[in-house]
């Protein structure tokens, strides 16, 4: 029995952990560390946020980006290399002497005991809490205009490490935002031939400053849960405006066809084992593979390792924002001592918390309430 079991080894449960530690709790930490950020994304390409921005966090703010350059003599440029990033993640691990249990959690369950979760090894974990701090790996869309083609015809850009087997074959990249301008850049490089094709009339360009977006999601990540409830539902009722990363211009630009104001309107395998797509302009195309950047739709319900009687126990956000828990000021739901972080609460605490630029909140809110609860329990126990 531990304080607490954290699921989930990248940023945010790396900072959960540096903070449990400096707080005397006891942990577990499931999952391979940043393994999204090292096997699940190309790692020629760049984090769009400023590299001032993306500093983990520790109890005492001491382990920062900046003090990692000054270290190991990374250089602090922008746009910030993705392996750099892993690097300085590690890094920052080592220095607040973070503990991976690297096992995956194959099923949590919960009883007026506390919680346990068994592995994907077979191994048993108990705690009192458990935060689910998993990232985006169970949430990818596809359109399901898209969704009939085979998998050997159809991926989506999670996951897609490397666009060398793709030389030499015509790609459709379905979307207008950063994942799909990436994924058309890195296979022109790779030799192939892709095509961009997205249903707005144009691609919108983040601005040239980035630090001003990198700002103000922090600011978000503090400010977000105390809004009025009226300004919390204007941001959500807001359809999503995606944008591309100035830097990955001139790779896509002038290099590849881009297509706007053409949706998929149908998808199918021809005769010969190519995909034809029917666009909503009637044209139409042939290509070889279709790479899906339809990004992620956020649903509690994909969570794998949460059973049937959980999920029901588990309050949601009200009307039409029901694949999402309804989380209290310190992250935790409906069942006592589970806490989520990350995009699973990016709808009770903002969009900060689909980026880095939330961990700071979610730590500096959710180990002193942990914290707390232990001293309460330890003080009882010895009365």
């Amino acid at each position: 029995m531990v304080d607490l079991i954290i699921i989930g080894a990248g940023p945010y449960g790396i900072s959960l952990a540096a903070h449990a530690a400096a707080s005397h709790l006891s942990y577990v930490l499931l999952g391979e560390p940043m393994h999204f950020w090292k096997e699940q994304m190309p790692q020629s390409m760049f984090i769009r946020t400023n590299p001032r921005y993306i500093s983990l966090s520790d109890k005492d703010g001491a382990f920062t980006i900046e003090r990692f350059s000054s270290e190991t003599g990374a250089t602090l440029e922008s746009p910030f290399p993705r392996p750099a990033f892993v690097d300085y993640a590690l890094w920052f691990a080592q220095q607040t002497r973070v503990s991976f249990t690297p096992e995956l959690a194959a099923q949590l369950d919960h009883s007026s005991a506390g919680f346990h979760v068994t592995t994907n090894e077979g191994k048993l974990y108990e705690a009192k809490r458990v935060i689910v701090a998993t990232g985006l790996q169970h949430y990818s869309y596809i359109p399901a205009e898209l969704s009939l083609l085979p998998s050997h015809l159809l991926s989506h850009t999670f996951g897609q490490t490397e666009f060398n087997k793709f030389a030499g074959q015509k790609v459709a990249v379905i979307g207008s935002g950063q994942s799909a301008w990436e994924a058309a850049a890195l296979l022109h490089l790779a030799g192939s031939e892709p095509e961009l094709l997205f249903r707005r009339d144009a691609v919108h360009y983040a601005g040239e400053d980035n630090t001003a977006s990198g700002q103000k999601l922090l600011d978000t990540a503090e400010q977000f849960y105390r809004l009025p409830h009226e300004q919390k539902q204007e941001r959500w009722n807001s359809p999503r405006q995606g944008s591309v990363a100035p830097f990955l211009r001139p790779y896509v630009e002038g290099k590849l066809p881009i297509t706007a104001g053409a949706a998929i309107e149908r998808a199918e395998e021809t005769s010969d084992g190519k995909v034809l797509l029917t666009l909503t302009n009637k044209q139409t195309r042939v290509v070889d593979h279709v790479i899906a950047a339809t990004g992620y739709k956020i649903n509690l319900e994909q969570v794998p390792f949460l059973p049937p009687y959980l999920l029901q126990a588990i309050e949601r956000e009200p009307d039409r924002f029901t694949a999402f828990p309804l989380l209290s000021a310190h992250f935790e739901s409906s069942v006592p001592g589970l806490y989520f972080t990350g995009p699973l609460a990016s709808h009770t605490h903002g969009p900060a918390f689909g980026f880095v630029a939330g961990l700071r909140k979610a730590c500096f809110s959710i180990i002193p309430h942990i914290q707390q609860h232990a001293k309460k329990e330890q003080e009882q126990r010895t009365s």
